[in-house]
């Protein structure tokens, strides 16, 4: 049950600062009912009026205690609350990749992932750690462990193609596309020296703790690879080992392993095993 406050109520960066004011009130006057606290801080506080307070009392049971009352953890923290006991339809949208989720949100909405500092390109860490357990969290997912996984790898390959670029001379930085769009057919943008000068590199990341060593293959992913042929590489990581060990596919190597459409029938998913070269 959500109660009686609604989630557009509740989910606005007025409902937000009213809570910072409640919990900044509630520990200096700990013996104050609701209604009494309200009434100090309207008195007291001169843009009160501007913030939702009611809201704000009923967030502060669904935002943990101890959340940070500054800085952008405190929106984060908010935004988690609210994620968990609401559940709103636009939450299960999350796991499809940042930019792809934020479009299907209002303008206010947007403001508040912003104030939260969850939409800072380049993407830090913990940025990606919040928004992977928020929207496991929002959509019920048990595979985090999965999905850990597969960032941690993500986060290898990238690291990789910074060294990787370094060496060869070449002064870009790897982008990380595959965050922002599930849909992208890749994960991580890199480049490389070309004929008429740098050309990109398209990046697959997998990683398996699987053996012998064997990951999936999308049909979105291999339309891409197919369009982008030399271009598009395979990063495999083998979870298993301390450091991870990668293992570098192309295009060409992955293709014998394809299945083929039939008939009304066509694929969708196709297990690769990690062959020797």
């Amino acid at each position: 049950m959500s109660g009686s406050i609604s989630t557009e109520r509740v989910f606005s960066l007025s409902c937000f600062e009213g809570l910072r004011l409640v919990r900044k009130y509630k520990s200096n006057h700990p013996e104050l009912p609701n209604t009494e606290l309200l009434a100090l801080i309207d008195k007291i506080e001169a843009d009160a009026h501007s913030l939702d307070l009611e809201a704000s009392i009923y967030l502060s049971d669904l935002v943990e205690p101890n959340c940070p009352l500054d800085g952008q953890a405190f929106y984060q923290g908010c935004i988690k609350g609210v994620l968990l006991r609401h559940q709103p339809i636009w939450a299960k949208l999350m796991r499809q990749g940042r930019k792809r989720f934020v479009k299907r949100l209002d303008a206010n909405d947007q403001d508040v992932f912003a104030a939260a500092g969850l939409m800072e390109t380049p993407t830090p860490v913990h940025v990606v750690t919040w928004w992977d357990a928020v929207s496991g969290y929002a959509r019920l997912v048990s595979d985090h462990g999965k999905m850990e996984q597969g960032r941690t790898a993500e986060i290898l390959t990238l690291e990789y193609e910074r060294q990787r670029l370094a060496e060869i001379g070449i002064a870009l930085e790897p982008e990380w596309p595959g965050f922002d769009d599930n849909f992208a057919g890749y994960d991580v943008l890199s480049y490389e020296h070309g004929e008429t000068g740098i050309t990109n590199r398209l990046i697959e990341v997998k990683s398996t703790t699987l053996s012998p060593m064997r990951f999936i293959v999308t049909r979105n992913e291999w339309d891409k690879a197919q369009k982008a042929g030399d271009a598009y590489i395979f990063h495999v990581w083998d979870m298993n080992q301390n450091p991870p060990v990668l293992h570098i596919r192309s295009v060409e190597q992955v293709a014998s392993h394809i299945p083929e459409d039939n008939g009304k029938g066509s694929w969708k998913l196709a297990d690769i095993t990690v062959a020797s070269h």
